[in-house]
């Protein structure tokens, strides 16, 4: 049943829709439909399939610079917002630079993946994905960049195998954030609904994302670009508002166990930040992140508040560890046009090792502690 699932999520084809995802869950008590992605902006092939993964792979348009990249999208929606549209794709400002691009699709689960836990996700179904990427291009590590949860999943990875990590970043990391409910809460929903249901995830979660109705209004302030506020017929404004309200519709059901150890323990019972949340046997120990990180925050950021992330490097093992506060909402690191012309050209540099952009994301994080503390 999930094989089949995998298989019907569609081609990289740029000119053809992924199959819808509706036929992936079921409507009722366990699950919410979840709907289908629009026509993928950039073409894209499959390099691993699993149980609750497959991981996408695009080229890159230049000739090939610096260690390959994984981007670790989150769980609670479908990941082409990083791929929205061709002047707003964080997939393509890495291609243009150069970069052999990955992308983790994190397949809706079933009801018989309720039982599915970090162990799953990180030690089988990631740990998979990058081993596939060592082999692919011949290499020893990879960069990791982890998008909001996605940065979450990719510091337990890096913590668990910082032999196989060239360099992390991570945007919009949730690190001292606590959940908009107790942890008995989500025990409860867990033991009503198995999974927890994409409309959970919706009304629980998601309550700061703004109302389509006033869509304008919030991508104007989000991305600090005022001209998104009035949006005239045929322009560049309304191609995003409307790709962004089918995004924002993309909500993905959570595996019951997952929910619980991601909810309840690293982020409730605050033991991520605490380096004693456990997968399996193992302790997701922060210290043992060895390589260089970057930890990229929005300054204007309501769902995910700077102050929440800034305390990440102080945590790693890293004697290379520094803080990027950009001026911008949540979905403006992703999607802004400032961001797309200097902040994922500088990531870019950083992550090839560039000395003049580790320099600089030591400067930033002089800003941010002076406006913080």
């Amino acid at each position: 049943m999930n094989n089949e699932r995998a298989d019907n999520l569609g081609t990289g084809a740029p000119d053809a829709s992924a199959a819808a995802l509706g036929n992936l869950a079921e409507d009722g008590a366990q699950t919410s439909r979840v709907p289908g992605d629009p026509p993928s902006t950039t073409a894209f092939g499959i390099s691993y399939q699993g149980v609750l993964l497959r991981l996408r792979h695009y080229e890159p348009d230049a000739p090939r610079s610096g260690p390959p990249v994984l981007l670790v999208h989150s769980l609670f929606k479908r990941p082409y917002v990083l791929d929205l549209l061709p002047d707003r794709s964080v997939v393509q400002s890495f291609l243009r630079q150069g970069f052999s691009v990955y992308l983790t699709d994190w397949l809706p689960p079933s009801d018989a993946d309720a039982q599915c836990g970090l162990q799953d996700y990180v030690q089988r179904e990631l740990a998979n994905a990058v081993e596939c990427i060592r082999r692919r291009e011949r290499v020893r590590r990879v960069g990791l960049v982890g998008c909001c949860l996605g940065g979450f999943m990719a510091s337990v990875y890096a913590a668990l195998h910082p032999r196989n990590v060239e360099r992390l970043v991570v945007f919009a990391l949730p690190f001292e954030s606590r959940p908009p409910f107790v942890p008995a809460m989500a025990e409860y929903v867990v033991r009503v609904y198995g999974n927890v249901p994409a409309s959970w995830i919706r009304a629980g979660l998601n309550a700061r994302v703004a109302d389509p109705r006033r869509l304008p209004g919030f991508l104007a302030t989000e991305l600090r670009e005022p001209e998104l506020a009035h949006p005239t017929d045929g322009s560049e404004a309304v191609d995003l508002q409307h790709a962004l309200e089918t995004w924002f519709g993309s909500d993905v059901p959570f595996a019951g166990k997952l929910f619980l150890e991601v909810m309840g323990d690293a982020y409730g019972r605050g033991l991520f930040a605490a380096s004693q949340l456990m997968v399996g046997e193992q302790r997701v120990a922060l210290a043992k992140i060895r390589c260089p990180v970057l930890n990229v925050c929005a300054e204007h950021d309501q769902l995910v508040p700077v102050e929440d992330s800034l305390g990440f490097i102080k945590h790693v093992g890293s004697r290379e560890a520094s803080n990027v506060v950009f001026a911008c909402g949540h979905l403006g690191l992703m999607l802004s046009r400032a961001a797309h012309a200097s902040l994922w050209p500088h990531v870019g540099k950083w992550l090839r090792g560039d000395t003049d952009a580790t320099e600089t994301a030591r400067g930033d994080v002089q800003d941010a502690r002076s406006r913080n503390h």
